[in-house]
């Protein structure tokens, strides 16, 4: 289970990092004081909730210890 968990917690944060970095880049010139951060983070974790589910239901599927659709 504790391999399962940090691999999940790998995953979602993974997507979350990358999302809000995708974000940031998109803007044009970034400034870090005046960025959107709420939007930001906003959009970064609806990414992350799909991700997360999909870890979840993962569980029930495939490999036991792994947050990700495989197969045996």
């Amino acid at each position: 289970m504790k391999k399962y968990l940090s691999d999940l917690a790998y995953y979602v944060v993974g997507v979350f990092f990358t999302a809000l970095a995708g974000v940031a880049l998109a803007a044009e010139p970034f400034d870090i004081l005046t960025f959107d951060w709420g939007t930001a983070l906003a959009v970064a974790g609806s990414a992350a909730i799909p991700a997360l589910l999909h870890g979840i239901a993962a569980r029930f599927q495939g490999d036991r210890d792994r947050a990700r659709f495989t197969r045996h």
